[in-house]
């Protein structure tokens, strides 16, 4: 039941609806509420606009949306001429003169809204009355005028009337008292009839065969109701066969209140003495008693509308109850409400036979039933085992126990105390193997001994808590142990030639790794293992390979007790959350729980057994629940339950707060994050509206997650997601272990930064070009201009220029023509000082002043032979090396022939030389040719001189001087001359860059490396 503790406004629930998405709306007394199966979403006048709170009626049409209408206040259900209309997606709310401007009605005017079972909405207006039908496709059409409604029939209030019009299976059934005509509307015929003489009438239901089902009573039996029935004809009639529609047991009661549901096809009776029942045309069961409900006699039923799911909602005064009607397939056994000698009902040894007792043992007790005979005996110890063995059952707690059905007693076997045994097996017609909680042992039914069986093999652990046996098709024995698999070996006592037992363990690094809690193996050697903790394993022992099966594949827990196989190919396994069906090729997963019809959700270990028919029963908390497997066959594990949104909160970083944002995504169904949304949060639930804990969900991101993640709340928080468009699929899973066929699917866009997205690359790039295109094109006008106005200046400079240069040329061939005359009127100036040189030597009669002034005339006539030079060529600056050194030898030699015939050998590279060097060069050159023609050949006729000047590198040169004359004194040192030519020689070498190296070879040798003027410079 549903109440205020569950989130409803109020406990006085006056209707209900379910819209398309799969939500439950309830209106109540203090507004209106969205039920999820989890949380109710509340909606009133005050926060969300309502036109009042007290919620009296609800509809849907097939757009989704809600008509809702309100009541005035008071206890009464009286409609106050009041209707809005709701998006049940959106949740925008309008009034219903806002939402249809050209409504063929007033509002105040309606006095009712109903269902019928379709998707049209009906509305009943007054005044006249009027019934009109609704849908969003085909608008509002006036279905009937109720013109046999007087006003005298109108004396109470008509606005109280509406519920007691029945609107079902796309029938209505319309009265406004007993005694006013009444109207069966159906799709095309109306029928209208009276029933006289009753007090009150109150529709059941609409039969498969269109017949409207009413219990009544009339003033001659007031405290007893009858049934009648309207044909589809209109008529009324007596129904004579009750069983056939289930109406037996409605027939002379008195019945304060029936309602009936929306769909025509059941309805809830309440007798505010007795109990609460449901009909419908299979049957006729009771919902609730008196004493199960506080308050039960106060109750009052106001609506009973079915949802999606088949379950049938009925809105009572104390909150909402939900029904559903299904066979249950489980038939318990010893549980708490079956037995009450036993208050600790957990069962554990199960031993049936298809026509025998079924013997199970609870704590310290063994239970029998045989049909609906149940007995039970005790003893101190609890007890585990129960098996069949030489047509006797034994019973095992520490000891082992007969157990005497037809007596219902139970004994003890003397020598047979030990650890608890869990887990028998008879071998043969005398041994009885017992599974304990350390180890194996034998017991010998025919001498009553017990013994021990050993490990055959040493320093091999030996088995810990034995819950099974088991025999494969080869023969071998198997015992599972929660420490592995053993293997039942044969063998003889060599002495005394006696059988002798022994187990064996599988020897495997995967088994050694397992807590075990049963086991089975397939015909083709495959097993089956129930772990506890890690959920059902199938191990082929041939290769090795293992596969797990747990709560990801659907599996309500990892907590495995029992494995049961069918003929069906499934396996029954029982947990700690429900009994799960699995199917062995097709690995598909039902589970099944409280709500199915078994008695706990928690069963135990090696509780369960299979009966020669196929029959199975597993033991649990509460007693033993048995089944037919072929009850089950038409299951499947796909769930039709709507998965829906809650709630939808985007962090919106432009506003720097989470937003609510569910409206938009449940009309766009597509969220959209800008990159400053850093995250969003989303709610969703799995609207099976069960009371059961399990659900589980699973979600996916397309793109970024390769597998499913799962989660056990009905939340997701998505954040950190790269740029691109993804999609997001969310699943939910039951508490039986079935995933919904339905997905959430949502398409998750992250934009880029608008700096990164393509257009505005695109538009950068562009803009980019169209800049370089401007700045190029004014670069090429601001070039142009410049070019033209250089071109202008160019053409001006160039007139100057020209101008200049022949102003200059003619100023150059001034300067060229002033130079020459100058160097030409040195030359002469010089030449007239050499001649006065020699006149006056001709008058001197002293010989060494004669020869004093021979070398300085020898001097100017050097310096005045490079003017010659200068003023007889163009180039003013430099001189004709080799024709200067040429012709300075020859003046030389032309002085001093007459005495000494002198050969000159000259090697000497054409080159120019700058008039600074050529000077004092040419006065080197005039002293060395003077000194070997005066000294050298002094005492012979004839001699030769050698004259060579090399170009060393650019600017430096190298002159070499010989002849082959005696030479000077072997200690001479150039420096320390005291002779002014050689003083000069030495002064003027410097002057040049050089210094004077002499040596003595075949006569006097001079070297003198020197340099012009440019390279002095540098050098400087």
């Amino acid at each position: 039941m549903l109440s205020i503790e569950n989130g409803l406004a109020s406990h006085e629930v006056f209707c209900g609806v379910q819209d398309r998405a799969g939500f439950l709306w309830f209106g109540t007394r203090n507004g209106l509420n969205r039920y999820d199966g989890k949380q109710c979403m509340l909606f009133t006048r005050q926060r969300h606009k309502l036109q009042d709170n007290k919620v009296v009626q609800l509809a849907k049409d097939d757009a989704n949306h809600l008509f809702i209408q309100y009541g005035s206040t008071g206890f009464q259900l009286t409609t106050n001429g009041k209707v809005d209309v709701m998006d049940a997606t959106t949740h925008e709310i309008k009034t219903l003169t806002a939402a249809f401007p050209n409504l063929p009605f007033k509002e105040q005017d309606v006095y009712w809204i109903a269902n019928d079972g379709t998707e049209e909405v009906s509305f009943l207006t007054s005044f006249p009355f009027r019934y009109w039908r609704y849908s969003a496709g085909k608008g509002f059409r006036l279905r009937y005028e109720m013109k046999g409604w007087t006003p005298l029939d109108t004396v109470m209030n008509h606005r109280v009337t509406g519920p007691v019009c029945t609107f079902g299976n796309g029938k209505a059934l319309l009265k406004i008292t007993n005694q006013a005509p009444q109207y069966l509307i159906t799709a095309d015929t109306v029928s209208a009839f009276t029933q006289k003489d009753v007090l009150r009438s109150l529709p059941i239901g609409f039969t498969r065969d269109n017949h409207l089902l009413i219990t009544y009573n009339t003033k001659m039996d007031a405290d007893h109701f009858a049934v009648g029935r309207v044909t589809r004809n209109g008529r009324p009639e007596t129904v004579t066969d009750l069983r056939k529609y289930n109406v037996d047991a409605v027939k002379g009661r008195y019945w304060y209140q029936i309602v009936t549901s929306t769909h025509g096809l059941a309805s809830v009776l309440y007798i505010s003495t007795d109990a609460l029942y449901l009909w419908n045309e299979n049957s006729f069961l009771t919902v609730l008693s008196r004493p199960d409900l506080k308050g039960f006699e106060n109750l009052f039923i106001y609506k009973l509308f079915p949802d999606n799911l088949g379950n049938l909602w009925l809105c009572t005064s104390l909150g909402v109850f939900q029904l559903t009607v299904e066979r249950n397939r489980f038939e318990p056994y010893f549980s708490s409400n079956r037995q009450t000698i036993q208050p600790n009902s957990q069962a554990r040894g199960i031993y049936a036979e298809t026509s025998g007792p079924v013997v199970a043992n609870l704590w310290s007790h063994t239970f029998s039933r045989q049909g609906k005979t149940m007995q039970a005996v005790a003893d101190e110890e609890i007890k585990y085992a129960v098996v069949k063995h030489r047509s006797a059952l034994y019973v095992g707690g520490n000891n082992l126990f007969r157990y005497d059905e037809i007596k219902n007693t139970i004994t003890k076997q003397p020598g047979g105390q030990g650890s608890e045994i869990w887990s028998m097996f008879s071998l043969n017609d005398s041994l009885l193997l017992l599974g304990r909680t350390t180890g194996l042992s034998l017991f010998h039914s025919g001498t009553g001994q017990f013994a021990p069986i050993s490990i055959a093999t040493p320093n091999t652990p030996g088995p810990k808590f034995v819950y099974r046996f088991f025999k494969d098709r080869t023969g071998i024995v198997w015992a599972v142990a929660e420490n592995g698999l053993y293997k039942l070996v044969a063998g003889r006592y060599p002495t005394s030639g006696h059988s002798r037992w022994s187990v064996v363990k599988v020897q495997s690094a995967f088994l050694n790794g397992l807590n075990l809690l049963d086991a089975c193996q397939d015909t083709n050697g495959v097993f089956w293992l129930a772990t506890n903790g890690e959920g059902l394993y199938r191990w082929d022992p041939k290769t090795g390979l293992s596969r797990q099966f747990n709560i990801p594949e659907g599996f309500p827990s990892d907590v495995l007790y029992r494995i049961e196989p069918d003929e069906f190919d499934h396996l029954w396994i029982s947990s700690d959350y429900g009994l799960i069906r699995f199917h062995r090729r097709t690995f598909q997963v039902n589970t099944y729980t409280t709500v199915d019809g078994i008695s706990h959700n928690e069963f135990n270990r090696t509780s369960s057994f299979k009966g020669p028919d196929g029959r199975l029963f597993f033991g649990g908390i509460d007693g033993v629940n048995a089944f037919y497997p072929r009850d089950f066959e038409a299951d499947t594990n796909t769930l039709q339950v709507p998965l829906s949104i809650i709630a939808f909160n985007q962090f919106v970083g432009s506003q720097n707060r989470l937003v609510n944002k569910t409206a938009e995504l449940l009309t766009t169904s597509r969220i959209t994050l800008t990159p400053d949304d850093k995250f969003f949060t989303l709610e969703f639930q799995l609207l099976d509206f069960t009371n059961e804990e399990g659900h589980r969900y699973a979600y996916q991101i397309e793109g970024v997650d390769k597998d499913w993640i799962y989660i056990g709340e009905n939340s997701i928080r998505i954040s950190g997601l790269p740029y691109g468009t993804f999609t997001l699929r969310i699943k939910g899973q039951n508490g039986r272990g079935g995933w919904s066929k339905r997905e959430i699917r949502l398409p998750v866009t992250v934009l880029k930064p608008f700096y990164i997205q393509w257009w505005f690359i695109t538009l950068t790039a562009l803009l980019f070009l169209l800049t370089v295109y401007f700045i190029v094109r004014f670069r090429i006008r601001q070039l142009a201009a410049d070019k033209r106005k250089l071109e202008q200046t160019v053409s001006e400079r160039t007139a100057q220029l020209k101008q200049s240069l022949s102003e200059q040329s003619v100023l150059l061939l001034e300067k060229d023509v002033l130079m020459k005359e100058i160097h030409h009127r040195v030359k002469n100036n010089l030449q007239v000082i050499s001649s006065l040189l020699e006149l006056q030597s001709k008058g001197l009669s002293d010989e060494k002043a004669r020869d004093a002034l021979r070398e300085g005339q020898n001097r100017v006539r050097s310096i005045a032979l490079i003017h010659q030079n200068l003023y007889q060529f163009e180039n003013l600056s430099t001189i004709d090396l080799k024709r200067f050194v040429g012709d300075l030898c020859r003046q030389v030699q032309s002085v001093f022939q007459r005495q000494h015939t002198v050969a000159v050998r000259i090697t000497v590279p054409e080159l120019p030389l700058d008039i600074d060097s050529a000077v004092p060069l040419g006065l080197i050159l005039n002293e060395l040719l003077s000194n070997s023609f005066k000294y050298a050949f002094a005492d012979r006729t004839g001699g030769e001189i050698r004259l060579e000047i090399r170009a060393l590198t650019n600017g430096t040169f190298q002159l070499m001087y010989s002849d082959n004359g005696p030479g000077l004194p072997a200690d001479f040192d150039p420096v320390r001359a005291t002779t002014l030519g050689l003083q000069l020689v030495n002064d003027l070498s410097r002057q040049i860059g050089g210094r004077v190296q002499y040596a003595t070879r075949n006569g006097a040798v001079f070297t003198i490396p020197f340099t012009n003027r440019e390279t002095r410079k540098n050098e400087d």
